[in-house]
């Protein structure tokens, strides 16, 4: 585990300013126009202030800048295009205003600055470091249209129940906590997210606990389970004075060290002062550094420190959940943790030991598997 001091600034929002934009009164006679899960996502934390400095969808200057030089036009680190995407046969034109709709509800106006067009293969090799089609981020890259549309984001109503930053800021002001350390992850929790959560705890004043739950791959835990597992984990297990729980709504971005450096931004944007890196965050199969996360964000200067820590497992030697920089023992004494691991062994239906995961934990997604098995017999 690595670890610094917390500066005084630390916590103000990247770039300096909370972006908070809302729209009270919409003109009956906007067009309205339907945008799919992901991008109505983004569109509600650009409003909120998640994705501060960002007023609104990239154009082509901006995407420019980060794919080439991994920065906004101001100078400002940023690793991950915010885009929404044209679809064929929708035509809009500068400066008009639009309702973004989803599920055909209206929730946002957006004020239209320029269309473009993207060259997805350079979009998928900058931000995700590969063309490999198997990689879920470098396939949804090349199914969308290859023209994009930017402008400002005024939100009319949230389609999220997530706190915003400003809400998560204020919880952390009635807990009367200096230091917070942001807590990302997109699985419910195995004994290795657990002492990596108690380890942050030893440093800093509360943890924010604050799972992607927006749109994750097919083969990750529903984000029901995801909740319910985490409400169970924190009221059983964990002291309520050092925990604020809240979702993330957001398309995950499996961009390893890139995606990394985007989680952070955001939850400095809510309130946090420090950002837990372990191993392989935001990764997929083999294609980053198991440790390229942390890398990267010692690079950055973000304005958020990083508490670095090693893979966690379990020791038979030592009895417990240990790390390999804390542990020396290999080989068979030691038991892998991972959530790809509970779920092989579920759906084969072997049981998950204890060292691995907790029994208040492993009954959820017991559960959640056997609705999946009912669902899929019902189907055929």
């Amino acid at each position: 585990m690595e670890f610094t001091p917390v500066v005084s600034e630390v916590n103000s929002p990247y770039g300096g300013r909370l972006v908070e934009r809302v729209r009270k009164h919409v003109p009956e006679e906007l067009r309205k126009v339907e945008i799919p899960k992901r991008y109505a996502l983004d569109a509600e934390k650009i409003a909120v202030g998640a994705f501060s400095p960002l007023e609104g969808f990239m154009g082509s200057g901006e995407v420019e800048s980060v794919l080439e030089r991994g920065t906004l036009e101001s100078g400002l680190p940023w690793t991950i295009p915010i885009i929404l995407p044209l679809w064929r046969g929708l035509e809009v034109e500068v400066g008009e205003e639009i309702l973004l709709t989803h599920g055909s509800e209206g929730f946002a106006v957006m004020t239209v600055e320029e269309t473009f067009r993207l060259d997805r293969r350079r979009f998928a090799e900058r931000v995700y470091g590969t063309l490999d089609p198997a990689h879920p981020g470098v396939r949804q890259t090349m199914e969308m249209s290859e023209f994009a549309v930017s402008g400002s984001i005024e939100l009319v109503k949230r389609i999220t129940g997530d706190r915003t930053p400003r809400e998560v800021r204020e919880e952390i002001s009635k807990f009367g906590w200096k230091t917070v350390a942001g807590y990302q992850t997109r699985n419910p929790p195995h004994r290795a997210h657990e002492y990596v959560i108690r380890t942050a705890m030893e440093l800093v004043d509360g943890v924010l606990i604050h799972p992607v739950v927006g749109e994750l791959k097919t083969d990750d835990f529903p984000p029901e389970v995801i909740v319910e597992s985490y409400k169970v984990f924190i009221d059983e297990f964990l002291p309520k004075r050092k925990v604020l729980f809240d979702t993330l709504n957001i398309a995950m971005r499996y961009a390893g060290p890139k995606a990394a450096v985007f989680l952070a931004i955001i939850r400095k944007n809510f309130g946090c002062t420090h950002f837990v890196v372990g191993r392989d965050m935001a990764g997929v199969g083999s294609y980053y550094d198991p440790y390229g996360a942390q890398k990267a964000l010692k690079e950055l200067d973000l304005g958020i420190e990083v508490i670095a820590l090693g893979e966690a497992f379990y020791c038979r030697r030592c009895d417990g959940v240990v790390s390999e920089r804390n542990c020396d023992h290999d080989g068979d004494l030691r038991v892998k943790i991972s959530m790809t691991q509970v779920r092989r062994m579920l759906s084969q239906g072997v049981e998950p030991p204890r060292e691995m995961i907790r029994p208040e934990v492993l009954t959820i997604l017991k559960r959640s598997f056997e609705r999946s098995d009912s669902s899929l017999k019902s189907s055929k």
